[in-house]
């Protein structure tokens, strides 16, 4: 499997492909098990729901899992997930990693959710671990990041994270030229951070227009030099 590649395929058939110990970080946002589709009042939605994105339990078991099978000792996984699952991912979490942190992502913008009888959503968690021991490359931050999400308007996948909160975690926790998986690829928010700070990608995604996003995005990352593709076989 060649590197700096996003692969258009079923995750878990294609982890089973990477060879064991050849991963040196993971930065994922997986399915978060709840049917998700904005809840914005539009007349038109502009996303479909996530793939994947409902009684998918048993996925998310063997994608830990197989995360572990290919990662190299001494590493770090960074796994976004909502309150709403968050026990089954920390229980599936720590049968392979041992967990550092339950990190909040303060988006300093509120979803919609229940108006009248809850709380406005405004965080997500996101579940960091070693397999091993990781030690920080960059500096030690509070386990609350403030980074403003993505606009409405300029998002090019319902779930789109920052490219800069993405980075945090490569700069932290990867040197430059090591290798950083996503199985969740999405738009292409952790290949193109990867880029931008100097490391190898690997990842994949199984819906073909976010496939186009992620070209699109990867090309305007690129030098001229550079040689970038997307494949849709392994």
């Amino acid at each position: 499997m060649e590197l700096n590649r996003i692969y258009q395929h079923d995750t878990i058939m294609a982890m089973k492909k990477i060879p064991a110990a050849s991963i040196d970080l993971t930065v994922t946002d997986p399915p978060y098990l709840m049917n998700y589709r904005s809840n914005r009042r539009v007349k038109q939605e502009k996303f479909d729901y996530i793939e994947n994105d409902k009684n998918a339990n048993d996925m998310i078991s063997d994608y830990v899992e197989q995360l572990y099978r290919i990662h190299k000792d001494n590493t770090a996984v960074y796994m976004f997930c909502s309150w709403h699952h968050i026990d089954f991912f920390k229980q599936e979490f720590e049968k392979y990693f041992q967990l550092k942190n339950i990190i909040v992502w303060n988006k300093n913008n509120h979803g919609s959710g229940d108006l009248k009888g809850s709380y406005a959503p405004k965080h997500e968690f996101i579940l960091y671990g070693h397999k091993g021991r990781s030690l920080f490359r960059d500096k030690r931050i509070p386990d609350v990041i403030d980074c403003a999400k993505i606009s409405s308007t300029k998002l090019q996948h319902p779930t789109e994270k920052p490219v800069p909160l993405i980075e945090i975690f490569i700069r932290n926790n990867s040197d430059v030229g090591d290798l950083v998986f996503d199985g969740f690829m999405g738009s292409g928010t952790t290949a193109v951070a990867a880029k931008k700070q100097g490391r190898d990608y690997l990842g994949f995604e199984i819906v073909p227009q976010y496939i186009e996003v992620s070209n699109i995005r990867l090309e305007s990352t690129y030098n001229e030099e550079d040689d970038f593709k997307i494949l849709n076989t392994i």
